[in-house]
């Protein structure tokens, strides 16, 4: 009788192993269905399109030698490069600031700023953009600031850029400044090492892949955005917008393809780079980790307090600017208030559109 028992067991064992590798497998199969269908055809028939002519004859790399020879799409990838690494620099310092602010000193109000810094992300690129033309355009209200300077260009673009990615790059160095050991900053008070010696021993080698891996997701965000240079970027050609110019201004769908490749490149570089930067961060964790914990110092808490209240504010005239337009009749000849703009009746033709004078 026991050993039937035991026989019946195994039986049902065996089953429910059987049952969940099969479910497995099932699910499995199902994910690479979806990557292969979404991901990797529509990459194949890019590379496929990049190779062709407009018969659909295959030419080789001689899309990729024109492409090269000429030095109008050729100072697409220089300024594109140019506005990346710039972006890149602007956004990962002033986000590393604002971090450290919140997770290393005693400022009033971090829970308000964080939230406030989250209003970005839920925003899609062209708000920056649109609220710039408002504010620094031809009829913006704060022309003056910029002088000779005009908002249509690499300006523009590199602060419309700033306002949409910083988010992404402050939750990234908040995460990695908050995995930091106390003990680390115990031994270094102990040995009366000096504030600068501190961070320069201790925090920066701590959140080091932290800014490698903030650096690579707001570089690539910032070399494939579409949104800010379309609207903002005037005459200054982007890979980006260069896709744009030759799929639907010229229906040239082989060269839109060759600057989609390259525009790529990049982009899967920095998400390979980001992988392994992600796995080295997780080894360097250890379980008995101190959280550290920050102590007053008023003039530094109030330094800090001030920079992060000052981007507060620059991201709240932003999106207010874009509210506040969205509101009126048509800027800046009919400031009144109405709510036509909200009515998606007309939406494709002029009705549905608030009025924009650049």
């Amino acid at each position: 009788m026991s050993t039937d028992l035991s026989m019946a067991r195994i039986a049902d064992w065996r089953y429910k192993i059987n049952s969940e590798t099969l479910l497995k497998l099932l699910f499995l199969l199902a994910a690479l269905a979806l990557m292969l269908i979404g991901l990797a055809l529509p990459l194949y028939t890019m590379l496929l399109k990049s190779l062709q002519n407009s018969s659909g004859e295959f030419i080789g790399l001689v899309n990729y030698q024109y492409y090269f020879s000429t030095p109008a799409l050729v100072n697409s990838i220089l300024n594109s490069f140019f506005i990346a690494v710039l972006t890149t620099l602007l956004v990962v310092v002033l986000a590393f600031l604002c971090a450290y602010g919140i997770t290393r000193t005693c400022m009033p109000g971090k829970k308000l700023f964080r939230t406030l810094t989250l209003l970005p992300i839920l925003a899609p690129s062209l708000l920056p953009a649109i609220s710039l033309v408002y504010i620094f355009g031809t009829q913006g209200y704060m022309k003056s600031l910029l002088g000779d300077t005009s908002i249509y260009g690499p300006v523009g673009i590199v602060i419309g850029m700033c306002f949409w990615i910083f988010p992404h790059a402050l939750m990234i160095l908040i995460t990695a400044l908050s995995n930091s050991d106390a003990r680390l900053y115990e031994a270094a008070r102990a040995m009366k090492t000096s504030t600068f010696r501190t961070f320069m021993t201790v925090t920066l080698p701590g959140v080091r892949y932290g800014l490698m891996s903030c650096s690579f997701v707001v570089f690539t965000l910032a070399i494939t955005d579409f949104g800010v240079p379309k609207v903002i970027g005037g005459q200054f050609s982007l890979l980006a917008t260069d896709i744009y110019k030759q799929v639907v201004g010229q229906q040239n769908f082989q060269m839109g393809a060759v600057v989609s490749v390259i525009l790529l490149l990049p982009a899967v570089f920095t998400f390979i780079a980001d992988r392994w930067v992600q796995r080295k961060q997780t080894s360097q964790l250890s379980s008995r980790a101190v959280p550290y914990q920050p102590e007053p110092s008023p003039l530094r808490d109030w330094l800090f307090a001030g920079l992060c209240y000052t981007v507060a504010a620059v991201i709240l005239l932003i999106i207010g600017t874009a509210v506040y337009a969205s509101l009126i009749h048509f800027w800046p000849y009919n400031l009144s208030f109405t709510l036509n703009h909200y009515s998606f009746d007309g939406l494709g033709g002029t009705a549905g559109s608030p009025g924009l004078t650049r």
